[in-house]
């Protein structure tokens, strides 16, 4: 299950300390110059002062080549799974604050999965599909919850007609996964497959969803509608700024706590351009 905590929430658990009021400015212009929060650059200095004095015995301890690995495997699993990208424009940014959301899972486990000779692969099955499927969920709960959204109701036995109902020229369709069958039979003709992603009439992507709360429902989503930003980290395995934090930390007791998540916020949703279809009997 994935995680949703605000970025205020998180920044909130930073110890804070009185400063000198030069030190204090000079910190500041820091965080202006590098264009961070002041909790994001605290917790990285943090990090760096851990790493510098218990970092090496970490990383004698756990296998790099399996943390790399780890990273690797999670990275593209989620990049791979990932569908915000489809329906909104995302812009990757360096500096947050307490309107972003971070959605992601926190497993602890046998620190064996990185240990030289441990015997277990270092890899978590879907853990960063259950990130981006988080993501969809987080997208779709908010458009269903904008009561200015404009509401069309249409009758089951009319369902596969429902492409009358679109009236945008480029659009992203979200339609829920009990009418796969249907839909995929009676419009087969009027579907392209291009780049893995169905096409129908050239013009409109159609993504079928699972989950209870897409149960009767089609969102027709036009191409603009959604401004999402989300941020960055620079990842060193990949040498690349990813969307994905994965962060890795050993506790007492043999076990390893593994953080996977991403940081985002909806800048802006238009409801002007938004459907959506409610499926009745």
């Amino acid at each position: 299950m994935t995680i949703q905590k605000s970025q205020e929430e998180s920044d909130s658990m930073i110890v804070s300390s009185k400063l000198p009021r030069e030190e204090l400015l000079n910190f500041k212009k820091l965080c202006d110059f590098e264009d961070k929060t002041p909790s994001k650059k605290i917790r990285e200095l943090i990090n760096l002062e851990v790493d510098d004095r218990f970092g090496g015995m970490y990383k004698s301890r756990y296998d790099k080549e399996k943390i790399r690995q780890f990273q690797i495997s999670a990275i593209n699993d989620y990049n791979s799974s990932q569908r915000v990208g489809d329906i909104a424009k995302v812009n990757l940014v360096e500096r947050t604050d307490g309107k972003f959301t971070q959605i992601g899972l926190r497993p602890l486990i046998d620190e064996d999965i990185f240990l030289p000779k441990g015997k277990v692969y270092p890899v978590l099955p879907s853990i960063g599909m259950d990130v981006a499927n988080g993501e969809m969920n987080f997208l779709i709960g908010h458009i269903l919850k904008d009561e200015k959204i404009q509401r069309v109701s249409i009758i089951k036995e009319k369902l596969k007609e429902f492409p009358r109902e679109i009236n945008f020229s480029e659009s992203t369709i979200l339609i829920s996964n009990d009418f796969f069958v249907e839909l995929a039979m009676s419009l087969m003709h009027r579907i392209k497959y291009e780049n893995n992603k169905m096409i129908l009439d050239f013009h409109h992507k159609l993504m079928f969803v699972p989950g209870e709360a897409m149960r009767n429902k089609i969102i027709i989503i036009e191409d603009g509608a959604v401004l999402w930003a989300k941020e960055k980290f620079h990842n060193g395995f990949t040498g690349k700024d990813e969307s994905l934090n994965i962060s890795i930390k050993p506790k007492i007791g043999g076990k390893v706590d593994i953080t996977v998540r991403s940081v985002n916020r909806i800048k802006a949703l238009y409801p002007e351009m938004i459907k959506i279809l409610e499926v009745g009997e």
